[in-house]
């Protein structure tokens, strides 16, 4: 099975982009920070995006060929 550039389940994406929300929520970070913070978020918006599509496609290739396979019986 081929990895994406980025090894991290899409779980972990979603973790690692929920604590960047919780640390821009509190307030104590300053402004350059939130802007790297952010950044750093839409990339991982991204990257869990690229990988639903990924796992979408997968399912509809796996349904279709069970489809062939269906009526090939």
């Amino acid at each position: 099975m081929k990895k994406n550039k980025t090894s991290d389940s899409y779980e972990k994406l979603f973790i690692e982009l929920e604590n960047i929300v919780e640390k821009m929520d509190s307030g104590s970070i300053s402004l350059e920070r939130s802007l790297e913070l952010f950044e750093k978020g839409m990339g991982l918006i991204k990257d869990g995006k690229n990988k639903l599509t990924e796992a979408e496609i997968k399912v509809k290739t796996i349904m279709k060929a069970s489809d062939d396979q269906i009526l090939k019986e």
